[in-house]
């Protein structure tokens, strides 16, 4: 049997952050929405010590492709949604599936 991984990544800018705190509590919320909606493991990418962009990662694993799949494009319009509130703009996003070893 084999297990599905699903990687997302999106970029953003934020208009709004004046602190690196700033920047965090975006991040920060945009992660907790997505564990708490889709139970993903989530990282924030960085660049470090930069306040107005950021990168966060979305890693989940599934036990079909058809599942990993539908999944990983439903985390990423999840994130395009949330940029409609404003607080982030995309610039770009990253989705991948694929295959990890046989059990």
């Amino acid at each position: 049997m084999k297990t599905w991984i699903g990687v997302m990544s999106l970029s953003m800018e934020i208009p709004g952050a004046a602190s690196l705190k700033d920047r965090r509590q975006v991040v920060r919320s945009l992660s907790d929405r997505l564990k708490k909606h889709f139970n993903v493991s989530c990282a924030d990418l960085g660049p470090d010590g930069m306040w107005n962009r950021a990168g966060i990662a979305a890693v989940f694993a599934s036990s079909s492709y058809q599942e990993a799949s539908t999944r990983a494009d439903q985390c990423l319009d999840f994130m395009h949604r949330a940029e409609g509130e404003g607080e982030f703009v995309v610039l770009e996003t990253r989705r991948e599936v694929f295959a990890y070893g046989d059990f």
